[in-house]
């Protein structure tokens, strides 16, 4: 086909062109502008919608939390009452009111409980106003009879509401099954019910002041009106915000919009006049400065986290900084806190401080492992905490120590009661590896006296230690209180420690020798090195005088290495000057037998063999150095050292065992021999240990020897060697020179 060219139509088109093109930037511009507009518009809409469901999303997310937080709240309430109950099942009805009391919050929305044993109301509280539901049995009530079964079968809290009452008006109900043990198993015992005050928990949940429009179902997508208890099914359609309420015993949905719909607020026709006429100068920058406003957001967002979690991270460190990792219980530094700043319960209160110290927890170390001392730890804890009422604390201070702090306005008995009560629970036995133990421990007592009330506190602590000293020294399971006089005794010893310790520095300790004779011939057949100390202030002091002293700073090693080299450079005297000492001996401690270099000491001195002897108490050859004595004892004989026992017959160790160090001599105590002048049954008892001693081959030396009489009897009973001050005192080196001399003098004008 061909066409045929119109020229009119041509032109026409052409014109149009022409003008159009005229045109065309402005054209454009609105174009643009139109666009711009239209998008902002919708952008507004948008966003002003957003921003609404957001405000919308944060009122309704407060008020769930308010509402999930005042539900669990009262089913906490109601747990504490069943958890009594379980306790106390067979209560009456005047001991659940003092209870429910008790446990009922005024800031709750609880507003009464009904305990039913056996599905049966029995007990409500407040008893005025609900006596009508005494008696309801709830498997005959039809409207509370399912979810009454629904908590018995499932063993679960189960909460229904609203519910219409026997007593009048509706609640919630919160049910909670109850079992007690009946010695082998758990057996259902009942129901307690709690009403929750509807109208309240609305309220304080936030429900009554809001401009939203707000409904509450049991489903989250509801479809018949009576699965929503509040507000109207219809919210559920209008595109509602939606908020979960979680609980252990179900779940509630909430929906919320704004009464007048959504869109109300958004005053878009304002935005389209001012975005008409500022958008293609404003929009670019607002969305500029929107990107940078977000990533301003971000990054304060992520500071606030970090500075929550810096947060959280200085209460953690602050918490195990105060409490003990095994035990849980508060430690030292929270003790020393606490005596700083006393938190007093009331402005009259005095402290009460209460030190205790397992008695007999090494033995569970040793024997059972750390696993074991742990175990015991953890016990002691427990039982300590489960003493403790409110404002007192129970804390772990170190090792196998503890302290309770209580607080009491007349201090002294309940400081007293308390000391008991804890030595009796700490007597029990505690299972360790399913073994009985029984650990026990001591308590030293001290508290705060009014004369001395708003002092520095930490006194107290060291009163403490100082009872509980005194308490393991005098035997141990058993409670002492600090007195003036424990302090003042502490002081003394503290400086005997310290005037001790310059002792041996300064060489104030000197060796005094008392002769040992021949019990036949009254001559001297040795010499015992005795220890004095030449106290500056004091003058001479014996060794009761500072013997414990010397063991508790464990210098007695020392001692016994000073007195030995005195006693040894004074035999080499004696040498020189003629007298005839055949030997000397010299006191050793349990310390001075266990130091590991002993034996390299003993070796180097120029001993004769059989001059020098080592007494040894009875008492150390029974002890934890039984080992040591095994290993020590054979090595020092090689020596040429003689050993002797000392004060056979003061403890209960047994001749075959002290037979087995093969000893050269063996002492009898002093209170041994000292009734023999009148008792025949005690001549009998030493005639016995001579005739065991002469069996072996062991010379006996009797000491104490008063009197002359002493001495004849022992010399008839066939005892070896004498020592006492009926023949010699214990001296000086010079004056057992003087002694000799004289001795000697008159041995040679009887001759």
């Amino acid at each position: 086909m061909k066409f045929r060219r119109n020229p009119k139509m041509v032109r026409s088109l052409t014109g149009a062109v022409d003008r159009t093109g005229a045109f065309a930037p402005a054209i454009f511009a609105a174009i643009i502008a139109i666009i711009v507009v239209s998008v902002a518009t919708n952008w507004r809409l948008e966003r002003s919608l957003a921003d609404e469901r957001s405000i919308v999303a944060g009122e309704l997310a407060t008020i769930s939390s308010r509402l999930q937080t005042n539900l669990n709240s009262n089913v906490k309430l109601l747990q504490g009452l069943a958890a009594g109950i379980a306790v106390d099942p067979a209560m009456d009805q005047n001991r659940f009111s003092k209870l429910a009391a008790q446990i009922l919050q005024p800031d709750s929305q609880l507003r009464s409980f009904a305990a039913a044993p056996g599905m049966v109301v029995k007990w409500v509280y407040p008893e005025k106003g609900n006596e009508k539901a005494i008696g309801l049995d709830y498997r005959t009530n039809e409207k509370q009879r399912d979810s009454a079964m629904l908590a018995r079968n499932t063993h679960n809290i189960v909460l229904t509401g609203p519910v219409d009452l026997v007593q009048g008006g509706t609640a919630f109900v919160v049910r909670w099954p109850i079992y007690v043990t009946d010695g082998t198993s758990q057996v259902f015992w009942g129901l307690l019910s709690g009403l929750i005050d509807i109208p309240r928990l609305y309220r304080e949940s936030g429900l009554e002041s809001t401009d939203l429009e707000i409904a509450i179902s049991t489903v989250p997508e509801p479809d018949l009106p009576k699965k929503v208890f509040l507000g109207s099914l219809q919210t559920f359609s209008k595109k509602p915000v939606k908020a979960s309420v979680d609980m252990t015993y179900g779940r509630w949905t909430l929906a919320a919009a704004p009464k007048g719909g959504w869109g109300q607020k958004s005053e878009i026709g304002i935005f389209e006049l001012y975005a008409s006429l500022l958008s293609l100068c404003v929009v670019a920058p607002i969305i500029w400065v929107g990107f940078l406003t977000k990533s301003r957001q971000r990054t304060i967002e992520k500071l606030r986290l970090h500075k929550k979690k810096l947060v959280r991270a200085r209460q953690r460190l602050e918490y195990l900084s105060l409490h003990d990792a095994l035990t849980g219980l508060p430690n030292r530094r929270f003790v020393d806190r606490m005596i700083s700043q006393p938190p007093r319960p009331d402005p009259e209160d005095c402290l009460i401080l209460i030190h205790i110290d397992l008695d007999r927890f090494k033995e569970i170390n040793d024997t059972k492992g750390h696993a074991g001392g742990d175990a015991v730890l953890q016990a002691t804890a427990s039982r300590l905490a489960g003493l403790a009422g409110p404002n007192e604390v129970a804390a772990r201070i170190g090792g196998d120590e503890f302290i309770f702090a209580s607080w009491s306005a007349n201090p002294e008995p309940k400081a007293k009661a308390l000391a008991g009560l804890i030595v009796d629970t700490l007597e029990k036995t505690i299972l360790v590896d399913d073994v009985e133990c029984v650990v026990g421990a001591s308590v030293g007592v001290a508290w705060e006296t009014p004369r001395a009330f708003g002092r520095d506190l930490s006194q107290l602590l060291l009163n403490a230690d100082l009872a509980l000293y005194e308490a393991k020294k005098t035997g141990r399971g058993r409670a002492a209180v600090f007195t003036e006089e424990l302090r003042s005794a502490a002081i003394l010893s503290k400086e005997l420690a310290d005037e001790f310790h310059h002792a041996l520095d300064c060489d104030e300790l000197v060796a005094f020798f008392q002769p040992q004779f021949d019990a036949n011939t009254l001559a001297i057949a040795g010499v015992e090195a005795l220890a004095r100390w030449d106290h500056p202030k004091k003058g001479l002091l014996g060794p009761n005088k500072f013997l414990d002293v010397a063991e508790r700073l464990g210098r007695s090693g020392d001692m016994d290495r000073l007195i030995l080299q005195k006693a040894l450079f004074e035999l080499t005297r004696w040498d020189s000057l003629g007298m005839q000492i055949p030997r000397v001996s010299v006191n050793i401690s349990a310390r001075r037998l266990a130091q590991a270099n002993l034996l390299a000491e003993l070796s180097e001195l120029p001993l004769a063999r059989g001059r020098l002897c080592f007494e040894l108490l009875e008492t150390i050859s029974f002890e934890h150095l039984q080992p040591v004595l095994n290993e020590i004892i054979p090595a020092v004989k090689e020596l040429g050292i003689e050993i002797e026992i000392d004060d056979f017959g003061t403890e209960h160790a047994s001749i075959v065992s002290l037979l087995r160090f093969e000893p050269r001599r063996l002492k009898i105590d002093r209170e041994i021999i000292k009734p023999i002048i009148a008792s025949p049954s005690q001549r009998r008892l030493v005639s016995s240990i001579i005739e065991i001693g002469r069996s072996q081959n062991i010379d006996i030396v009797a000491e104490g020897v008063e009197t002359m009489e002493h001495a004849k009897i022992l010399k008839d009973l066939g005892c070896h060697l004498l020592q006492g001050y009926a023949l010699a005192r214990p001296m000086t080196s010079e004056q057992l020179i003087e002694f000799c001399r004289a001795k000697n003098e008159r041995l040679t004008e009887a001759s």
